[in-house]
């Protein structure tokens, strides 16, 4: 097994930059060193970023790097994402570090005085101009920021209190995205200031600006104005500001208004405001219930804004994250604006689907005044998804189609009508793994029978994690949602250090309370497994059973996994960390609780950190234990009943003689499984690490008990037709004779990526500093400043430029393709193969199997078993990391279907 990982901070902090490197960048191929003609034998690292956007991994082009390490800063955006994700690739190994940036304290971190295009300032400017003053902030994201602009008569940088007699002015902004940008007109009043302040023949003027927020002022640089004496521009709002004039001196006053100077609309405050805004239907009523029209009304209430420009933003109220659907800048004609929507021209893929966003929307708008960076929010409004505009499906060539039966049978078997769905009344060793994976959805013991308990179970995970209607019943679609489940809420390693005991006596001899003898203490973390049929007391109830357990109960840990999922779906709380997980019994605790059955977690509340013996806990500790342990979990309050998830009392008491009582908890919340038969409590149901608490994928287990027609019903996502007759017309052929097509190189493309500029490749130095552009096509092995660029790649490549390029590349794998795969092929089949070697390595069908020998996937294709061969894709997945887990059903699916799709 490669020990290939990423080695950096998974929580780097917004702003902070970090280095990245990986375990094994000095590795080289064995007997093969580095050569220009064996460059095979050593493979760059190539990185790429994956953020998680509509329940898909996008990736993100312009964070391509290579190198044996790279640097990334995170930035406050960041913050705001579902889900980061880095991967390192090199030759056929693949790691992943899924990231969770951390906000810093608000801070201003600096100002930069900035012509009003917002590019640097050269030379000096003339009142009349605007200047931009832009204001980087960190962790201060939708926040208000005051600016004051002072005339600086003292040397040295920064501010300095002798100045603040030359106030001039004071403005704001919002901080989005990390900064905010405040325009200052440079009025000629701003002179008699300067002039006040300084001296009256001083012919440039020095302006600085600055910002206050608890760290006290932070200083802009300074900025040169010709004084009013140097010929300037008139004092217009639109006037070329480098027009020189004549100064004229004139007791003559304007003849009427028209002949006042023109006062820039920038300097006039806006006073109006948006009252309120809210979603109609199409007769401007109230909508209640689910709505199912195809057109909404935006209604937007203001005062004073008539004329002003403002922005729409129609957003999903998805509860994990608001996913924005719609945008349209429009100015506001009057103080009663209405808005029409066409939700029918909104992709279903943004609307919802009945796998990723369900079959009920929730949608609100979001109405901002440009100038002011005001905004208002509606109510939330329930959607039907269907109105959505219905995402486009390949279609079947009408002029090849000669058998609708078959089709229509082809269509059937990825929709089985339920006939091989698992139900109640079922019993299988896999229905037993389902009910361990899918506890935290109402609570279930570990049993093989699919039992009325199981069917509530997976309706609430239909309803809730994939939003799909809910049938109780468990198809394909169930087995793939419950694998994605695992897998995005994982037990995190952080979390399974503080899981594990504590004890202070490891590898020593001391005496425990619960045996009180002299012994060696041989925790490891998870106790030592002695004290199996040895009670606390006479009744020998599993509350004072002294046995240690192999680990923590499987269905306590996927109930964790469950309650990480619902804490994301809600903000106000949040899940800080184990206060005590696995206790052995030189913790010197009486209770035994906690040698494997009982997990403590502790929470904040915003900000506010729930500690201490304080009444004021008591509050959040009840609300967290009604709203989500018991509600979606399914947990009991105390112990009253059995094969439940049981939660320890809530109080703040003491005995008689003061002492602080532990048998109620006041800082934290206790969920244990004490109360499961004896049964459901053994040592196989216990696990140590993530490796035995997820075990093989529910979908490989499912296969490996039989259960091949029931991981391809996929009843409830929409499937695409597959064109069987289009595969009888076109036969194989030898793959000699095959290239990779335009739509295999737009797939593997997809899935690859490539860093554009503004629409073109330019020159950049790679991670080896040598110039290069477009798909990694080598300009030449120096630095770009160093080197003349060639004219054809100076001023960059197009697209189709770089797509003739990146075609080079593949030659490599194609010859690979056709070297190891000794029968014919279908074109799509050879696209699919040659874009895993492209991503796993061209020796890679030779190599990657067991004891690197031949892979399956090439011996099965050669002996003519391609649906075998192309199944055994799903296996090169680096452990079951989930973009390849992606790609490889997508390969598969290219394979099998002749169904090029590189969404991800």
């Amino acid at each position: 097994m490669s020990d290939f990982k990423i080695i950096g901070n998974p929580n780097p902090v917004v702003g902070v930059l970090e280095i990245f490197t990986v375990s094994d960048f000095f590795e080289k191929a064995q007997n093969s060193p580095f050569s220009e003609e064996n460059s095979f034998s050593y493979n760059p690292v190539f990185w790429e970023v994956y953020v998680l956007e509509l329940g898909k991994w996008r990736k993100t082009k312009e964070n391509d790097k290579r190198g044996n390490k790279v640097s990334y800063t995170f930035l406050e955006k960041s913050l705001t994402r579902n889900g980061i994700r880095i991967l390192a690739r090199k030759g056929d190994k693949v790691a992943r570090l899924d990231i969770k940036p951390l906000s810093a304290q608000p801070k201003i971190d600096h100002i930069e005085l900035l012509d009003k295009n917002g590019s640097r300032i050269k030379g000096r400017l003339s009142y009349g101009q605007t200047v931009k003053a832009r204001v980087f902030c960190l962790n201060m994201e939708r926040r208000r920021v005051s600016v004051t602009m002072w005339e600086d008569d003292v040397k040295g940088a920064g501010h300095n209190k002798a100045n603040e007699k030359n106030f001039i002015e004071t403005l704001s902004g919002i901080v989005k995205f990390g900064k905010a940008d405040i325009d200052f007109l440079l009025k000629p009043s701003f002179a008699k200031i300067a002039e006040r302040g300084g001296h009256e023949k001083d012919k440039i003027h020095e302006f600085y600006v600055t910002a206050e927020y608890k760290d006290g002022k932070i200083a802009s640089n300074n900025i040169n104005v010709n004084a009013l004496e140097t010929p300037v521009a008139p004092y217009k709002g639109k006037t070329t500001p480098h027009q020189a004039v004549k100064n004229k001196t004139t007791d003559q006053k304007p003849k009427n208004d028209s002949q006042k100077p023109n006062v820039p609309t920038a300097t006039k405050a806006v006073k109006g405001k948006i009252n309120a805004v809210h979603i109609t239907d199409i007769n401007g009523n109230q909508i209640k219930g689910k709505f199912r029209e195809k057109q909404i009304k935006v209604l937007i209430n203001s005062t004073g804004l008539a004329g002003k420009e403002v922005c729409l933003k129609l957003y999903d109220d998805d509860l994990v994250s608001n996913d924005l659907l719609f945008t349209d800048n429009f100015t506001i004609k009057s103080d009663f604006h209405i808005v029409t929507v066409q939700l029918d021209t909104i992709p279903r893929s943004l609307g919802g689907s009945n796998w990723a966003e369900g079959n009920e929307q929730e949608l609100f708008t979001e109405i901002e005044v440009l100038q002011t960076h005001d905004f208002i929010k509606s109510a939330v409004v329930d959607v039907d998804a269907t109105v959505f505009k219905q995402d486009p499906v390949e279609t079947i060539n009408n002029v090849l189609k000669v058998d609708v039966a078959e089709d229509e049978k082809d269509e059937k078997e990825n929709n089985c009508g339920e006939k091989y769905c698992i139900k109640k009344g079922d019993k299988s060793e896999l229905i037993r793994e389902i009910n361990i994976r899918l506890a935290g959805f109402g609570g279930n013991v570990p049993t093989n029978e699919f039992t009325d308990r199981t069917e509530k179970m997976i309706k609430q995970f239909q309803r809730d994690y994939m939003k799909v209607p809910e049938t109780g019943k468990v198809c394909g679609n169930v087995l793939v949602a419950i694998d994605d489940f695992s897998e995005k809420f994982d037990i995190s390693n952080k979390f399974w250090e503080q899981i594990k005991c504590s004890c202070g006596t490891k590898n020593k001899k001391a005496i425990s309370k619960l045996r009180g003898i002299e012994e060696l203490n041989s925790c490891g973390g998870f106790g030592d497994h002695t004290g199996k049929g040895t009670y606390g007391k006479h009744d020998k109830t599993e509350a004072y059973h002294r046995y240690e357990y192999p680990g923590i109960h499987r269905s306590l840990l996927f109930g964790i996994k469950a309650l990480q999922f619902y804490f994301s779906k809600q903000d106000t709380y949040k899940i800080d960390h184990v206060t005590s997980g696995y206790r052995c019994r030189f913790k010197n605790y009486s209770s035994t609780n906690h040698q494997g059955k009982a997990i403590d977690i502790q929470f904040s509340k915003g900000k506010w950190e729930i500690r201490g013996e304080q009444k004021k806990n008591l509050e959040p500790l009840r609300d967290i234990r009604d709203s989500i342990y018991i509600k979606y979990l399914g947990a009991q309050k105390e112990w009253p009943g059995d094969n439940v998830y049981s939660i320890e009392p809530i109080d703040l008491l003491y005995d008689k003689k003061g002492n602080l009582r532990y048998d109620h908890t006041f800082s934290w919340i206790h969920m244990d499984v004490r109360e499961f038969d004896s049964i459901y409590l053994e040592d196989k149901y216990f696990s140590k690490s993530s490796s035995v608490l997820n075990g093989k994928s529910i979908i490989q287990t499912a296969k490996e008990s039989g259960f091949d027609k029931t991981c391809t019903c996929l009843k409830g996502f929409a499937v695409n037709s597959t064109n069987k007759e289009t595969r009888d017309l076109n036969k194989r052929v030898d793959p000699k004779t095959l290239k990779t097509s335009k739509k295999g190189i737009e797939f593997i493309k997809g899935w690859e990526g490539t860093t554009i500029v503004n629409g073109k490749h330019v020159p950049y130095n790679d991670s080896e500093y040598y110039c290069t552009i477009g798909y990694g096509h080598l300009i030449e092995k120096e630095r770009c400043e160093k080197i003349v660029i060639p004219q054809k790649f100076k001023n960059g490549i197009t697209e189709s430029e770089a797509e003739v390029l990146f075609a080079q590349r593949l030659l490599e794998f194609e010859k690979s393709v056709q070297r190891d795969i000794k029968v014919k092929l279908f074109q799509y089949e050879f696209d699919a193969l040659v874009s895993l070697v492209f991503n796993s390595g061209p020796e890679f069908l030779n190599i990657g199997g067991k004891n690197k020998k031949e892979t399956k996937i090439k011996i099965n294709i050669n002996n003519e078993d391609y649906s075998g061969g192309a199944d055994e894709f799903s296996d090169v997945t680096n452990g079951g990391t989930s973009g390849l887990i992606k790609r490889r059903k997508a390969e598969i699916n290219m394979f099998k279907n002749n169904v090029y799709d590189s969404k991800h």
